[in-house]
């Protein structure tokens, strides 16, 4: 039962519950591929509970690629059946591995189904945990820097941007840590912000892997006695700077991430801190058009051609799936131009937190770094962490000026139109500007 909880302070208490899907489930991450064939190190969803005295909020982190919104919502309504914490004031974030199952998208696969059946029970029982161990907290922030990304969108001479290294692009190599303490000076949790995509072991590896996060979790834990969560932020254009089909690249790099949020967390103070505030808000993103009915066209035809080649070639059903999906969108779009009617918006949910002096902005895709930096930088609280794959799955929020250049973020992966950055942006700021003290 909760414990050792005093007026006027912040009560934490954090759990952790098992989330590793079975072997031979379908993979997600990198476009299209088959089967997981293998267990190399297992998934976790760990949940941390905040209690003011009077209002809970909980904040989980699943090594999970993403999940859609409906799954959230029926986490959030099994956790509200066993603790009475808001749907509202529940984050549901993933680590974004791309080593792990396709948890809701094929719901006439027999283990997928069964898989996200169990996943609802166990989130919300990690949250019910967390909450039973509420007890008085310290809190304290601190923030350093990590070399383990590079920005991706790599120009060849030609023009053309692909998925390689881009060393000079924009870049957030910020980590934020937040170090919760026991008023006895016992260890709670080490929440770890952070913003690289998790696809160190490159796009052969068919193995279940929760991938650099996982490492970096290992190392803090061992070292520091408290449970650590990642938040991984905005990172929809930032890759691992190993990317290697073995698990040493994951390793490395999640070792050297764990090293410096553990020298981060050793010069943190954690201090008395009062107020809790969690708030959302639905926001409507303009749906994708690719700039002309012209570009619309082409990218049709082309999809068509690439569909009609990978069914003579008879290749996985995944490559086909996600070629029919992206052509779809390419049609709604080309249909948009030719009819004059808009496209519905993409809705979906922004959230954010306020933990004493510390503010936290979640989204739910793949957002641009550049969007995070403006978030963290403009925001009224003395600290901020940027969440991305929180609450729902809406592929990639670019910034404005990568469209033009195209990629596969804007052509391939994303739903929204040039707008959505500067929305979201702006969205997540007066959410946390509303909790800010009076």
């Amino acid at each position: 039962m909760s414990q050792d909880i005093s007026e006027g302070l912040i009560a934490a208490g954090v759990a952790r519950a098992d989330v590793t899907p079975p072997v031979g489930i379908r993979s997600i991450g990198f476009a299209a591929r088959g089967p997981l064939t293998a267990l190399h190190d297992p998934l976790h969803a760990t949940a941390l509970a905040i209690s003011d005295g009077s209002r809970k909020a909980a904040m989980v982190a699943c090594d999970l690629l993403g999940l859609d919104a409906d799954t959230v919502a029926e986490i959030r309504a099994e956790v509200h059946r066993r603790t009475g914490i808001a749907p509202e004031h529940l984050t549901v974030a993933c680590t974004h591995t791309h080593y792990g199952p396709d948890p809701y998208r094929d719901r006439s696969a027999p283990d997928v189904v069964a898989y996200r059946a169990n996943l609802i029970y166990t989130v919300a029982g990690a949250v019910e945990e967390a909450v039973s161990r509420l007890r008085s907290a310290y809190l304290g922030v601190g923030w350093g820097k990590s070399d383990i990304g590079v920005n991706r969108r790599e120009k060849l001479p030609d023009g053309k941007v692909i998925l390689g290294q881009n060393p000079g692009g924009p870049i957030d190599r910020a980590v934020g840590v937040l170090r919760v303490d026991g008023l006895d000076g016992t260890p709670i949790a080490c929440v770890v912000n952070f913003q690289t995509h998790p696809v160190s072991q490159a796009s052969r590896t068919d193995h279940i892997s929760a991938d650099y996060p996982g490492k970096m979790r290992d190392i803090v834990e061992s070292l520091t006695g408290a449970r650590c969560l990642f938040l991984q932020g905005a990172c929809g254009d930032i890759n691992a700077v190993k990317m290697e089909p073995c698990y040493e690249p994951a390793r490395t790099l999640g070792t050297r991430l764990g090293c410096e949020v553990v020298r981060i967390w050793e010069t943190v103070v954690a201090e008395p801190t009062q107020g809790l505030a969690v708030d959302s808000a639905r926001v409507s993103l303009p749906g994708i058009r690719y700039g002309s009915e012209e570009r619309a066209r082409e990218l049709v035809r082309s999809l068509e051609a690439e569909i009609e080649t990978l069914t003579v070639q008879n290749a996985i059903d995944g490559r086909i799936t996600w070629a029919k999906m992206r052509l779809q969108k390419a049609q709604n779009a080309l249909d948009s131009w030719v009819t004059g009617k808009p496209l519905p918006p993409v809705e979906t949910e922004l959230q954010a937190w306020r933990l004493g002096d510390l503010g936290i902005a979640t989204a739910p895709g793949e957002i641009f770094n550049q969007i995070g930096v403006a978030v963290k930088e403009r925001s009224p609280t003395k600290h901020t962490f940027f969440v991305g794959y929180a609450n729902d799955s809406i592929g990639y929020v670019p910034v404005p000026e990568a469209y033009p250049d195209g990629g596969y973020e804007v052509i391939s992966a994303c739903q929204v139109d040039p707008e959505a950055a500067s929305i979201l942006t702006e969205d997540c700021l007066r959410l946390l500007e509303g909790l800010a003290p009076r």
